[in-house]
């Protein structure tokens, strides 16, 4: 299928909610009904149903409602600006500012309101009385030149139990539907297949929010060979019927605003083809803890408190379980959930008046989720995210700056793949995040991770060398957490690449890449990492000791000394080596330091450890592998320490 065969294939499924708007909602998240658009208004005019005033209010703030529109007034621009049938801006609404707009506009009321009570007294009232003396005769005042472009809303007082809101009143909304339908016969089909009643001309905008003006469809421009170079005119170029422009495009803005994920003028958008478009559809950008707690589904098994405030998730074996088809009655209802056709498409302003389609792709049945899946199990790495509800911005998982100490968030350990806005961080190469390079760099990222997520692709070099050249350089952070925090997100991201390298193998050949230490593994590179993290970890204990077991207040030399020793492993390991000796003699484990740095060391192959040329991205790897075994035997040993004491108190 195609977008458009989707889009009206979406709509069908979901007509019936158009014009509802729940409660606590906003109204751009709204289906809009055909040919209507939204409208910022405010002023409100009251009237009784003979059209006389009772009061006018001014908000301070927009009131956007749902508001009839023509083809040509939901797509007005430049010079050219129709009239609204109903809800406009006050230079349509008052005579005092452009008396052909006026007339024009009463024209067009007069072409519909038919024996309509509310919309007779509008027709009364604006026929005879100015809205800006009214609103100024009840003390409001009015800027003829600043004030021409605010919206003006209705609401009609009449006999009965009727809402006077002209804006939320579905009569109305049913009578202007009516007036615009087709009332001709057939001209054929359209461009989309479509019975084509009557060619649109004109297409709606307010699609994306971030870029209200840009249009996914124009044929406008009949000056710069828009279609001149193939075509005679637009209607051989582009041929749809009005109405089927209505449900692609009012379905393409309600599921923008529902299921879009924003970046720029970048939107990625995502949705099921079946009754329920907008439910249970899993966000791909996110990490996977935000991914699990979609899928609302954990086991005891899989959550560890710890100390009472950090929580230990291991979403992967979850995951994995998915993958495999296990999992109790609730997961395999929620797969089942997911056995369906899911769209991802991307659209993006790259100006103000055109929205492109950069990326669409179809996924039938389960192969979206299992795409899903797949990243984040072959992503899967130990992680840290915050809660987001003291969070310093939004899509930044990572307080990115420093914060007081009461707004600190909590943090929480879990096992998987980071989010979009997590890879973003770390590549790029500032902490800056309010910049238009940032915009643009995010927006270009976010499209290259989507399509390596759902073409089942290797992320970029471009992504994967910056990463890791910039973890490499700790000085370079102001907060070291936030280092750690790119420090994690920089070994998924190679984990995954040797992953895709490995499924190129023969099974025989592969390195099976995983989240633990592999003590056999005798590449250069992996024991360098662990040579490192042997020195870090025991000058940090150290410290730490010193400390009173509180943080230390400077970096490790390891720390310091990590872009040399990349650059120049085996010189800069004797210069650590060095540093490290004063510790070494005054620590009691100075003697477990040593022997498990010549346990790595006898595993070089002859003439590794004395070349000097720079480390790969493995390095990392088996930095992170060796830095989290010697934490848990710490941690084990102290809860062992701790269980020895309450036994003999006892």
């Amino acid at each position: 299928m195609s977008l458009w065969s989707s889009l009206l294939q979406t709509y069908d499924a979901v007509n019936s909610s158009a014009g509802i708007t729940p409660l606590n909602e906003d109204v751009n998240k709204t289906l809009l009904p055909l040919y209507h658009t939204t409208l910022k208004t405010q002023l409100q005019v009251t009237l009784d149903e003979d059209g006389q005033l009772v009061k006018i209010e001014r908000d301070r703030v927009d009131a956007e409602i749902i508001a009839p529109c023509t083809e040509q007034s939901m797509g007005r621009s430049g010079t050219v600006l129709p009239p609204h049938p109903l809800f406009d801006q006050l230079q349509y609404i008052d005579t005092k500012y452009d008396s052909a707009k006026h007339e024009a506009y009463l024209k067009q009321l007069d072409s519909w309101r038919a024996d309509n009570a509310k919309l007779n007294a509008i027709y009364q009232y604006l026929s005879q009385y100015s809205v800006i003396e009214d609103a100024r005769a009840q003390g409001i005042e009015i800027d003829p030149k600043k004030d021409s472009k605010i919206g003006v809303r209705f609401a009609v007082r009449v006999r009965g139990p009727y809402e006077p809101a002209v804006w939320g009143d579905c009569e109305i909304q049913d009578l202007w539907i009516a007036h615009e339908e087709h009332h001709s016969d057939s001209l054929g089909t359209d461009l989309l297949g479509e019975t084509l009643y009557k060619p649109s001309t004109n297409f709606p905008k307010k699609i994306v929010s971030v870029n209200g003006n840009a249009k996914l469809i124009s044929a406008n421009d009949n000056t710069n060979f828009t279609f001149r170079g193939r075509f005679a005119d637009r209607d051989e170029a582009l041929s749809i019927d009005t109405l089927t422009s209505q449900k692609i495009h009012s379905t393409l803005r309600w599921l923008a605003a529902k299921n879009g994920t924003l970046t720029g003028s970048q939107d990625i958008v995502i949705w099921a083809i079946d009754d329920h478009p907008t439910d249970d559809v899993l966000n791909p950008t996110g990490n996977s803890h935000d991914v699990s707690e979609q899928l609302d589904y954990r086991t005891d098994s899989e959550i560890l408190v710890d100390a009472g405030t950090q929580t230990y998730v291991d979403y992967a074996q979850q995951f994995g379980k998915l993958l495999r088809g296990y999992g109790n009655e609730k997961t395999l209802q929620q797969m089942q959930q997911h056995s369906r056709r899911i769209v991802v498409a991307i659209f993006d302003a790259a100006t103000s008046g055109r929205l492109s389609v950069t990326f669409y792709r179809e996924l039938s049945k389960d192969e979206y989720i299992e795409n899903v899946l797949q990243w984040h199990e072959d992503s899967a790495w130990y992680l840290t995210c915050f809660d987001n509800k003291n969070s310093a911005s939004a899509g930044d998982e990572v307080p990115r700056r420093s914060k007081k100490a009461t707004d600190k968030p909590k943090p929480i350990l879990y096992i998987g793949a980071p989010s979009f806005a997590d890879i973003i961080n770390c590549v790029y190469s500032t902490d800056d995040h309010s910049s238009d390079s940032y915009r643009r760099f995010a927006k270009y990222v976010k499209k290259q991770l989507v399509e390596c997520m759902f073409n089942n692709t290797s992320l970029p070099s471009s992504l994967m060398q910056p990463a890791f050249h910039k973890v490499t350089r700790p000085s370079s952070y102001d907060n070291i957490s936030v280092w750690q925090h790119d420090l994690e997100v920089a070994c998924s991201m190679w984990k995954k690449h040797y992953i895709d390298q490995d499924k190129k193998l023969p099974l025989e050949e592969r390195n099976n890449i995983t989240m633990d230490l592999d003590e056999k593994r005798t590449d250069r590179d992996y024991l360098f990492g662990q040579l490192f993290a042997l020195a870090d970890n025991f000058e940090y204990r150290v410290l730490l000791k010193q400390n009173g077991g509180k943080t230390p207040e400077r970096t490790t030399n390891a720390i310091k000394l990590m872009n040399n020793f990349v650059a120049k492993p085996s010189t800069t390991w004797l210069t650590l080596r060095q540093q490290l000796n004063p510790y070494i003699r005054s620590s009691t484990n100075g003697v477990f330091f040593q022997n498990e740095v010549d346990e790595v060391m006898h595993k070089f192959k002859e003439g590794d450890f004395e070349s000097n040329k720079p480390l790969s991205p493995l390095f990392l790897l088996g930095y992170s592998h060796k830095r989290r075994q010697l934490i848990q035997r710490a941690d084990a040993a102290k809860q062992l320490k701790e269980q020895n004491t309450e036994n003999k108190g006892e």
